[in-house]
């Protein structure tokens, strides 16, 4: 579907450009590969709420382009078209935008902005899963070994307090642009910005804009000063986002964001989830710790004994005593990592077994 029409708006394009000669089109790579095309896109397919909009204009590369090179934004010279599936196009448009890798920091702040606000808000189960499991290695990318707790929604920066930090930026720039800013001016609006208590919505908010700001900045420590402010956002948006998932409706969301999170802090993260785990979880969310098990491992640096023991002791009634028989088989794959000297065996009774060897030999040596 959107391959057709990419088609479509891209000749609609290319005829506006060589309508005022063709010589605005410079030698073209093969293939065009523009992340801006993407995100553009992902602006078309949601209304200001993170809902869906079902008319909207959808460009390729090659007329995402002729858009730039232009100067005009596509709305003023073509006419909407009717979105039939909304959330396949967000799909893919997500899916194409993170396959643009090379290290580009312009790109990975624009998979930074999408995935942290499609895992937030987007409609789409399978979408907002898609966007949390990219969390985790753009929180890698990004520098992050540790997640904060999370803000108290009711304490975070109000729209009003976002917009009067982006005053403040643009005014700070173009005091110095014209001279008449003090010395240290840009960099004083930035932390200023990077101080607030900024939920998913109003991180995305400023990193959105922070590319347009680079445009702005006249030297090179006004442009130090807001490279280090879209790195603290970039950061604050996959720590909001990931916390979003783990709070999400859907299961597989949740798992997700759970994978992001322990990709990022290492399987001490999987501690409460182990050592204490609630009644009633569903089979995707026992089968996503058994398997982030089997990845990183149990829980070991800075973890008690005690912890450590409950902890397998809840990998070891999942394998044999879960109802399950796709969580009782991947449990005990993630036990033969954890369990060297352990039965090498999908056998649930052999486990059985040797669980209560071990509880045994434990109790006999308390």
């Amino acid at each position: 579907m959107i391959a057709s029409q990419y088609m479509r708006r891209m000749s609609v394009a290319l005829a506006f450009a060589c309508a005022g000669g063709c010589h605005l089109l410079p030698e073209l790579p093969d293939p065009l590969n523009f992340p801006a095309a993407r995100a553009k896109n992902l602006e078309q397919l949601h209304d200001s709420r993170g809902g869906y909009r079902y008319h909207g204009i959808l460009l390729g590369d090659l007329g995402y382009l002729v858009e730039t090179l232009s100067g005009r934004d596509r709305e003023s010279y073509m006419s909407s078209d009717s979105i039939a599936n909304p959330a396949q196009e967000t799909m893919e448009n997500l899916v194409e935008l993170l396959d643009m890798s090379g290290g580009s920091a312009e790109t990975a702040n624009l998979q930074i902005e999408w995935c942290a606000r499609l895992a937030h808000r987007d409609p789409s189960e399978l979408v907002r899963e898609r966007a949390a499991l990219a969390l985790g290695g753009l929180g890698r990318w990004a520098g992050l070994r540790e997640l904060r707790p999370p803000l108290d929604p009711l304490g975070l920066a109000t729209p009003e307090q976002v917009a009067v930090a982006l005053e403040m930026l643009l005014r700070s720039l173009r005091l110095a642009s014209e001279g008449q800013g003090e010395a240290g001016g840009v960099a004083a609006a930035c932390a200023a910005a990077a101080e607030l208590p900024l939920g998913v919505d109003g991180a995305w908010r400023l990193l959105s804009i922070t590319g347009e700001l680079m445009g702005l900045a006249t030297g090179p420590e006004d442009r130090a000063a807001l490279e280090q402010l879209r790195g603290i956002l970039g950061r604050l948006l996959i720590e909001g986002a990931i916390y979003a998932s783990l709070s999400d409706e859907s299961d597989r969301v949740r798992a997700a964001g759970l994978r992001s999170m322990i990709g990022i802090i290492g399987p001490r993260g999987l501690t409460g989830f182990l050592s204490q785990p609630l009644p009633g979880w569903s089979e995707t969310i026992v089968l996503g710790i058994v398997d982030l098990v089997r990845e990183f491992g149990l829980p070991g640096e800075g973890i008690s004994p005690e912890a450590q023991s409950r902890c397998l002791q809840s990998l070891l009634g999942w394998a044999v005593g879960h109802p399950s028989a796709r969580v009782r088989v991947r449990s005990m794959l993630a036990l033969q990592r954890v369990v060297p000297d352990g039965p090498r065996s999908l056998r649930e009774e052999e486990w059985h077994d040797w669980k209560q060897g071990a509880d045994e030999a434990a109790s006999g040596s308390s």
